[in-house]
């Protein structure tokens, strides 16, 4: 309107926010809303690397022997030897060398498979977010319907709802964007611990050995005092000797000797003073709390956060609607009611949340009482000292010649007249 402005007719540059919208597209979306569909891959293929260098470590190591072996036979010798002497030896070589190459075929196989799961992401994700004004507005509705849909994925994923994420994953044809099977081993290792298993755990937390020790993660040795408790509950002191000098010694000596001394007096004192002392340790409820520390310590590992993209953006949108006067309504039908927060189905959700601060930050539009803002509907002051918005100056007031014609006052005015407000 005024001499200098840019067109008011465009959408600034930047418009948006980080949770998603028509304009939200930022590159930090991606470090906001989808770091778990990177960090995942990424820490498998980690995990994977450093597991397949153990692997192929050991092959090398069985070849380098059975060479020796076969070298011990031949070195020095003046004479041939015997074709049978020699061919047990060859055949073990043969044997380990074939070894090796299935282990080494098998490394290279799960690397690039994760590789190549992160570069798919990348390229979907890129897909998403490029704004292509030649594309058909059905496919930019259906990325971003695949982009909420795979939010609530992960939400009902960190539920326990795997059976529900996996149909979702399906028809919105997601795979290979959200790690479920990631999820179904933590489901499982949940149900174990629930029936006082921790075989599960206990393998868990030896194939993420090298992160868990980098992080000082304690879930190991909080699963292997769960055995532990269970043998001194059932009176069986010497087998408790042996499990802690086997399994237990080793990975709290250094890291965590307060550990040990603990479990330790639990074996010397008596059962009726251990269950005084350490009630933790032989509370009813230990294998619960248990898996409540596995699935704390296995998000720590894969620095996933505490809620998911999708309770992040629900909470904030319901926050930002939330006054003090707030409450829920339970006698004006669902359909008729003005106020989301206010719903009975949605109050629950609201109850803890805090208040928004809304100091007169809402301009309306004194012609179609709409709700200005600084994207399509940018507020204009009028001389008469009336509000309106730009949807209704392009709705019916330009005149010739740069001028406007002023509803209220019944007269025409130039566009210099009206002043535009801004947001402070």
């Amino acid at each position: 309107m005024a001499s200098g402005e840019p067109s008011t007719s465009e959408v600034p540059t930047g418009a948006g926010t980080t949770v998603g919208g028509k304009h939200s597209k930022r590159k930090s979306d991606i470090m906001s809303l989808d770091y778990c569909t990177f960090r995942v891959p990424y820490n498998e293929l980690n995990v994977k690397f450093r597991n397949g260098q153990k692997d192929l470590d050991r092959a090398a190591a069985s070849v380098a022997k059975a060479a020796n072996l076969l070298t011990k036979k031949t070195a020095g010798a003046t004479e041939p030897q015997a074709k049978e002497a020699l061919q047990k030896n060859f055949e073990f070589l043969l044997k380990q060398v074939q070894d090796a190459r299935v282990a080494m075929q098998k490394v290279l196989k799960e690397e690039t498979g994760e590789a190549d799961k992160i570069i798919m992401r990348c390229h979907m994700l890129q897909q998403e977010q490029q704004v292509n004004e030649d594309r058909p507005k059905r496919i930019d509705k259906a990325l971003e319907k695949r982009k909420f849909a795979r939010h609530i994925c992960w939400h009902l994923l960190r539920c326990g709802m795997i059976v529900p994420a996996k149909k979702l994953v399906a028809e919105m044809k997601m795979e290979g964007m959200v790690d479920i099977s990631i999820f179904e081993k933590f489901y499982e290792i949940e149900q174990a611990l629930l029936d006082k298993d921790t075989k599960p755990c206990i393998e868990w937390c030896q194939y993420h050995r090298h992160r868990l020790r980098k992080i000082g993660s304690r879930i190991e040795v909080v699963a292997r005092q769960q055995d532990i408790a269970t043998l001194i509950e059932e009176q069986n002191i010497p087998e408790a000797l042996a499990y802690i000098k086997k399994y237990f010694v080793p990975i709290t000596k250094t890291q965590f000797p307060d550990d040990l001394k603990k479990i330790m007096g639990s074996v010397a004192m008596p059962l009726e003073i251990s269950r005084m002392r350490n009630k933790e340790l032989h509370a009813e409820n230990r294998y619960e709390a248990c898996y409540e520390f596995f699935i704390k310590e296995a998000y720590r590992l894969y620095q996933l956060p505490e809620h998911s993209a999708f309770s992040s953006i629900v909470q904030m949108g319901i926050a930002a609607q939330k006054t003090a006067m707030c409450e829920p309504d339970t006698k004006t039908p669902t359909n008729k009611q003005r106020c989301v927060v206010c719903r009975p189905d949605i109050w629950p959700l609201a109850e803890g949340l805090p208040n928004a601060r809304s100091d007169g930050n809402k301009i309306l539009c004194s012609l179609s009482n709409t709700v200005c803002n600084d994207e399509d509907n940018i507020p204009y002051l009028f001389p008469s000292g009336h509000v309106v918005g730009l949807r209704a100056i392009n709705a019916g007031l330009r005149r010739a010649n740069h001028k406007v014609y002023d509803p209220m006052h019944k007269q025409e005015i130039m566009e210099e007249e009206a002043l535009r407000m801004y947001f402070m």
